[in-house]
């Protein structure tokens, strides 16, 4: 079935009335893009902050009546009509497997989609099989890329690895194909925890990792290297946290850093960790470090 799409243009006091308009005049989907790629990091607990400006895209069934839409929103909203176009039916599965193909991270990890061979890779290459799902991780973000890239230049052979804020899972799923002797994949997100059993057990680690909630009370080993890949505020608040779970002289692994960030970072772990190193990527950083000796 085709759609007829409707493309505007408002500001972010306007969106909401936007949207409601909309919904009135029989939009069936209504999503909102920014309009000037104003990237939102971090927004404060509680809030969904949108963009200043919004572009909104609404589908209609194909016989809806275009100018009865365009004057009704002219006369009620302050907005700017753009344009209505036909949105051929596709198989939306199929589309979103155009864009995800094998991707390689240092020399030999690679993620795979279900709908790839991994025949074609070297021979020792490894192969995480990872498919975009609704939990944060594929790879393809610069903070998953800097962290895949550091588990590959050093190998976590037979340690034991806390991933803490594991999204999808990867990184825990790399660690454990990397040699880890265990891995324990701790997140706060409902969808990632499960995001990330369903694809430990596609990769076949259901031995090496141990899945978690962060509200499981579950008492942590302590580990040899923990990677987190959040973002800057939590690890900021976590630095104690982690500073009693990683041994003296083990290893840590931070992302998710903005870099006009970075310094706030370095001053809170310099208390329990040496030997920072500062690794970028765009606008993102990677840190890792030794802890300290008490």
């Amino acid at each position: 079935m085709d759609w007829m799409q409707l493309s505007l243009q408002t500001d972010q006091a306007n969106a909401d009335l936007v949207s409601e308009v909309l919904m009135g005049l029989g939009s069936v989907s209504i999503t909102y893009l920014d309009t000037n790629d104003d990237a939102i990091y971090e927004p404060p607990v509680g809030e969904t902050p949108l963009w200043q400006h919004v572009t909104i895209n609404a589908l209609f069934d194909m016989g809806v009546d275009q100018g009865h839409i365009s004057k009704t929103l002219l006369d009620l909203c302050d907005t700017k009509i753009l344009n209505f176009e036909v949105l051929a039916d596709r198989v939306w599965e199929d589309e979103c497997k155009k864009d995800f193909h094998a991707m390689q991270f240092g020399n030999r990890i690679w993620i795979c989609p279900s709908w790839e061979t991994a025949a074609n890779l070297p021979d020792d290459a490894i192969v995480i099989d990872m498919d975009p799902g609704l939990a944060f991780g594929t790879g393809t973000h610069q903070t998953t890329d800097l962290c895949l890239q550091h588990l590959d230049n050093y190998p976590p052979q037979d340690l034991v690895v806390i991933d803490y804020g594991s999204g999808t899972g990867i990184l825990a799923i790399a660690a454990a194909k990397l040699g880890a002797k265990s891995v324990v994949a701790i997140d706060n997100d409902p969808q990632a925890v499960l995001a990330t059993r369903a694809n430990v057990a596609n990769n076949h680690c259901e031995n090496i990792i141990a899945i978690h909630h962060t509200d499981d009370n579950e008492v942590l080993e302590k580990c040899d290297l923990l990677i987190a890949n959040i973002l800057a505020n939590p690890l900021i608040e976590l630095e104690s946290v982690f500073a009693d779970l990683v041994k003296e002289g083990g290893s840590i692994v931070l992302s998710g850093i903005l870099d006009e960030q970075l310094e706030m970072i370095l001053e809170a772990y310099q208390m329990h960790f040496e030997s920072l190193e500062v690794q970028q990527k765009d606008e993102w950083c990677r840190v890792s470090g030794t802890r300290k000796n008490k």
